[in-house]
């Protein structure tokens, strides 16, 4: 799997409940930049972060060097995680792209929001 993967490619596995999923970006080298609750955002290798299940692999085309330079920017001042403010897809969204992000993390408040509303409007 090693051989196929290219720097800023972006990797999932599965996590809690089936449908949440572990997020990092592969560095190269067996690397990954990811953010957990236990060592905050940290580089860990390939196996580790798999933790024995299958890991999906998202081609970015990201710029090899912009990934680099913003992956030692972020790892050289890790932040802790946080759910709602520093999970591990802002982490990876932010590696990638500059800007972090969660894009599940907005999916989960807006199917929130549509329950309070049915709850509220149901009658």
């Amino acid at each position: 799997m090693n051989n196929s993967l290219a720097i800023g490619d972006f990797l999932t596995r599965p996590k809690a409940l089936g449908f949440i999923e572990h997020v990092g970006v592969y560095l190269g080298s067996n690397a990954v930049a990811t953010n957990t609750p236990e060592k905050g955002e940290h580089v860990t290798t390939l196996q580790e972060f798999a933790s024995g299940q299958p890991v999906k692999v998202q081609r970015t085309n990201a710029n090899p060097v912009a990934v680099t330079v913003n992956a030692q920017k972020i790892l050289s001042n890790p932040k802790r995680y946080d759910l709602f403010a520093r999970n591990c897809e802002h982490t990876a969204h932010e590696i990638i792209h500059g800007i972090a992000k969660s894009p599940m993390l907005a999916v989960l408040g807006i199917l929130a929001l549509i329950g309070v509303f049915w709850l509220l409007f149901r009658r």
